[in-house]
C-alpha cells in the first residue's frame, strides 16, 4: 500500500519538526505538544493529537500551509500523506549524528496523549491565519524563524526536497535509492503499455543537474524529462533547485557573511583549516589527500552554486551574484562559527588523545579536526595480548633483516621511526628522524622509504633542507599547509641547522606564519612524519635533542653494490594495511598490559611520544631509542668546542670578570685563546667581532659543561663575563666611586664601547 492523496481517509495527528535547532520551541506558545521525540542532537519532531480524527482533506491542507506559512515547518510537509513520524526505536543514519560508529538513536523526551486538540484550538494556540490563501510553498521563499540564531539574511533550503514531498503528497514517491536517486511511480504510467510501472527514478540536484533530473524506463522516457515532471507536480525551478536563499541589503554586510559561512559548511565540502577556508583535495600524481586553502574566486563560484543570492530592490528581490566585498570579508576571517575544524588527516585507523581511544571509523572526526581517508575493513587488529605484540614485532623487524645497522641500538631507533610513522597524526609532538651512513649506496633513501610507508601509502614528500632562516620560515608554512603524512629532506649535503622554523615543528604542535602577499596569519599543524638522510652529516647544537639518528654501516668497499633480495618496500607496499595493523597491536598490547614504562626520558618527547614509541618496544626487550639522544647530546661537537674555549679562558682569565674588548686584546697575543674562540662563528678579517662574541656569550650563559659555565656580571657602566663553577655566582668587579659614565667609558680595559652600541 501507498499513501496516496487520492486514498486519503482521516488525518489523526500533525508534525513539526526541527524544534530547538531551526525552528524555536517559544514560538509553540501555549500549545503543548503530545509528544517531544528527539531525532538527532538537540532536535525534536513534535506531534499534536486532535481529539477526533480530521477526514476533510482540505481542512488539513489549510492548516498544514498555515503552519508552513508562519514558519513552524519546513515545506516538505504539505498535504496530509506527505509526512511521515519517526517512532522512539528508530534511528538517525546520517553519519555526521554517529558517535563511535553507532547511529543517533532516537528518545522519546516527552509523551502525554492526554494532550489533545481541535483543529481551530491548534490554529488559535499558534495564532495562525486560515483564511489566508494558501499557495504550495516555495523553498526559497519560506519564511522560518529560528529563535536565538535567526539570520534576517539567510533562508535556508528545505528539510525535504520539494520535489520529493511534491512525489509524496502525489502518491508517486515509492523509496530512496542512495546517493540522490529515488525510485518512483512514473506520473504518465497510463501511457505504459498495459498501463505496467516498470519503473522510474528522480535524481537531485547537483552541479551537473541545477534542477535535478528525471529518467523513466518505457519506451517514452525520450519525451518526459525533468521540466515536464516538474510542471506536473506544480513545483518552480527555484523550489527545485532548493538552495539556501541569501539577501544582501545595506548594512547586512554582517548577516550576510555569517549566512555565507554557514552554507558553505552545511556543503560538507568546506572546513576551517589554521584560520583558512578550506577543502579536501587530491594530489593528481600521488592520489594523497591534501588541504586546499579556497582563494576568494573559488569561494565566488561556490557559493554562486551553493546558494541563491538575492539583493533588495524598490521592486523586490533581485537575483545578483556574490558581492566582491562580501567575498573578501569572509576570505579574511580569522574565527569561524561554523565550519567544522580540519587538522589533518589520518591514513589509517588511530587513536584519539583523550583516552588513546582506536578510531577505526574513516571521514571526519569532530572530536580531533582529523579527517579519515582509509578503508578500516581492510586494517585487522588482533586481540592485544602479548603474544600478538611478539609476533608484530617479529614482523616488523623482518622488514629491517637486510639494512646494515651500526648497532642494535641503531635498529631500535628504526622500529621506533615505523612506529612513530604509524600514529603520527594522534602524536602532538614527536621528534624527527636522520638515517646516516659515511658512504653514498648505504641504503638510506630506501630505509626512509620503508619508514614511510608506515605513515601513508603515497610517496615521500622530498624537500632541500633550508639554506637560511628566511627560507625555512617560508617553506615550513608551505610544505605543511597541505597536511603530508611525511616530509624528507633527502641526501642532505651539510648539517642540520637548527633554525627556528624547524626547531618550532619538532616542538609545537602547530606552526604559525604570514602568508606570502596576503596581511593574514595562517596557522599549520605540525602532526607530520620529518625524515632525512646524508652522508656524514646530522642534527647539532639545538636539534640534538629532537632529531633520531639512524646509522648505517655496510662493511664493504662499495654499498651500491648491495641487493636486497626481500625487496622490503615492495613487500610493505603491497601488504601496508597488515604491517601497519602490526604496529598498532604493539601499541594496543601494551596499553593492555596496565601501560607499564621503562627506559630514559627526554623532557620534549617524555608524553605521548614516550607512551606510543618508546615504551612497548622496551616492554618487549627492544633497546631504549631514546638512549640514542642522550648519546649525541654527550657527543656534541658544539659542546666538546665550548669546553675547549672554557680550558683556555680559565688559564688566561681564571674566574676575573672580562669585557669582550679585554678579550679582544687578549686574543691577538695569545694564539690559544684566539683559536679557541675561532671555532665559533664570531670572528671577522681583522680578529674577534665584539658584538657577535657579545651574542654568542649572551647565547650560551649559564650552560654547563665539564662543571663550569659562563655567567654575565653587570655593574652600572661595564658588561663582562665570567667562568665560574657551576653553582657558583660572580662577583662583582669594583668599580672606582667618583667615575662618571663617560670617564668610565675612556678605560679601555673596563669597558667595551663597541658592545654598548649594540646593548641599548
Amino acid at each position: 500500500m501507498r499513501a496516496r492523496k487520492q486514498d486519503f481517509a482521516a488525518c489523526h495527528f500533525i508534525l513539526l519538526d526541527d524544534l530547538g535547532t531551526k525552528i524555536s520551541m517559544e514560538l509553540l506558545g501555549d500549545l503543548k505538544p503530545s509528544w517531544l521525540l528527539e531525532t538527532s542532537p538537540g532536535n525534536m519532531q513534535a506531534g499534536i493529537l486532535f481529539k477526533e480524527p480530521i477526514t476533510d482533506a482540505a481542512t488539513v491542507d489549510a492548516l498544514l500551509a498555515a503552519i508552513i506559512d508562519a514558519g513552524l515547518c519546513d515545506p516538505g510537509a504539505s498535504g496530509p500523506a506527505a509526512r511521515w513520524a519517526r517512532l522512539p526505536i528508530g534511528v538517525n543514519g546520517k553519519p555526521k549524528y554517529r558517535v563511535d560508529g553507532k547511529p543517533f538513536v532516537c528518545r522519546l523526551v516527552e509523551w502525554a496523549p492526554e494532550r489533545r486538540y481541535t483543529g481551530d484550538e491548534v490554529a488559535q494556540l499558534l495564532k495562525l491565519d486560515l483564511k489566508k490563501p494558501q499557495g504550495k510553498p516555495k523553498a526559497a521563499a519560506q519564511n522560518r524563524r529560528t529563535g536565538g540564531d535567526y539570520n534576517a539574511a539567510y533562508t535556508p533550503s528545505a528539510a525535504e526536497n520539494p520535489v520529493i514531498a511534491a512525489l509524496k503528497a502525489e502518491g508517486l514517491y515509492k523509496r530512496s535509492l542512495g546517493s540522490g536517486k529515488h525510485d518512483i511511480t512514473c506520473p504518465w504510467v497510463q501511457e505504459h503499455t498495459d498501463s505496467q510501472d516498470t519503473g522510474a527514478a528522480y535524481f537531485e540536484p547537483d552541479a551537473a543537474h541545477p534542477v535535478g533530473g528525471f529518467c523513466c524506463q518505457h519506451s517514452h522516457r525520450d519525451t518526459y524529462h525533468v521540466g515536464e515532471l516538474l510542471r506536473y507536480l506544480d513545483v518552480d525551478f527555484a523550489s527545485a533547485r532548493n538552495r539556501p536563499c541569501i539577501t544582501v541589503t545595506p548594512g547586512g554586510l554582517h548577516a550576510a557573511v555569517d549566512a555565507a559561512e554557514r552554507v558553505l559548511a552545511d556543503s560538507g565540502k568546506y572546513y576551517e583549516a589554521g584560520g583558512l577556508i578550506a577543502t579536501i583535495g587530491k594530489d593528481p600524481e600521488t592520489g594523497d589527500p591534501k588541504i586546499v586553502p579556497a582563494n576568494a574566486s573559488t569561494l565566488t563560484l561556490e557559493l554562486s552554486r551553493l546558494a541563491e543570492w538575492t539583493v533588495e530592490t524598490q521592486n523586490g528581490p533581485r537575483p545578483t551574484d556574490p558581492p566582491p566585498k562580501h567575498i573578501k570579508a569572509l576570505h579574511e576571517l580569522q574565527t569561524f562559527k561554523y565550519l567544522p575544524a580540519l587538522t589533518g588527516f589520518a591514513r589509517q585507523p588511530y587513536f584519539r588523545e583523550d583516552g588513546g581511544q582506536l578510531i577505526t571509523e574513516a571521514g571526519h572526526d569532530p572530536a580531533s579536526g582529523r579527517f579519515g581517508v582509509f578503508a578500516a575493513e581492510r586494517y585487522r587488529l588482533p586481540e592485544p595480548t602479548l603474544a600478538a605484540a611478539k609476533e608484530a614485532l617479529a614482523l616488523m623487524k623482518g622488514l629491517l633483516s637486510e639494512f646494515h645497522f651500526a648497532s642494535e641500538q641503531d635498529r631500535a631507533v628504526a622500529l621506533a621511526a615505523m612506529l612513530t610513522a604509524a600514529v603520527r597524526p594522534t602524536l602532538p609532538l614527536a621528534p624527527a628522524f636522520h638515517v646516516q651512513a659515511s658512504t653514498p649506496g648505504s641504503g638510506k633513501t630506501y630505509l626512509c622509504e620503508l619508514i614511510g610507508l608506515f605513515a601513508g601509502p603515497a610517496p615521500n614528500q622530498k624537500v632541500t633542507y633550508p639554506a637560511s632562516a628566511e627560507e625555512a620560515s617560508k617553506m615550513m608554512l608551505a610544505v605543511l599547509m597541505p597536511g603530508p603524512a611525511v616530509v624528507e629532506f633527502d641526501d642532505m649535503d651539510s648539517d642540520w641547522k637548527p633554525f627556528s622554523a624547524i626547531k618550532r615543528v619538532l616542538t609545537a604542535s602547530v606552526s604559525s606564519d604570514r602568508i606570502l602577499g596576503l596581511s593574514k596569519t595562517a596557522t599549520v599543524s605540525t602532526r607530520t612524519l620529518f625524515l632525512a638522510s646524508g652522508n656524514n652529516v646530522g642534527p647539532v647544537r639545538d636539534l640534538l635533542r629532537r632529531v633520531l639518528t639512524i646509522r648505517l654501516e655496510p662493511q664493504v668497499q662499495s654499498p651500491a653494490t648491495l641487493q636486497y633480495q626481500g625487496s622490503p618496500v615492495d613487500r610493505l607496499r603491497r601488504n601496508r594495511e597488515r604491517y601497519v595493523a602490526a604496529a598498532l597491536t604493539i601499541i594496543r598490547a601494551w596499553q593492555a598490559a596496565d601501560s607499564p614504562r621503562a627506559g630514559s626520558r627526554i623532557a620534549s618527547y617524555g608524553a605521548a611520544w614516550a607512551d606510543y614509541c618508546q615504551h612497548p618496544l622496551v616492554w618487549l626487550g627492544v633497546a631504549d631509542p631514546v638512549a640514542t639522544i642522550i648519546a649525541q647530546l654527550a657527543n656534541d661537537s658544539d659542546s666538546e668546542a665550548l669546553g675547549r674555549l672554557m680550558t683556555v679562558w680559565a688559564k688566561t682569565f681564571g674566574e676575573k670578570p672580562v669585557t669582550v674588548r679585554k678579550l679582544k686584546s687578549a686574543a691577538t697575543l695569545n694564539e690559544d685563546l684566539f683559536d679557541a674562540v675561532s671555532e665559533f662563528p664570531v670572528t671577522q678579517s681583522d680578529g674577534i667581532n665584539p658584538s657577535k662574541m657579545g651574542w654568542f656569550l649572551k647565547k650560551n650563559s649559564g650552560r654547563i659543561v665539564d662543571g663550569r659555565k659562563f655567567q654575565r656580571v653587570d655593574a652600572a657602566d661595564r658588561t663582562a663575563w665570567a667562568l665560574v663553577p657551576a653553582g657558583q655566582v660572580a662577583a662583582l668587579p669594583p668599580s672606582p666611586p667618583s667615575a662618571t659614565p663617560l670617564q668610565a667609558a675612556g678605560a679601555e680595559d673596563e669597558l667595551d664601547l663597541e658592545l654598548v652600541a649594540f646593548s641599548f
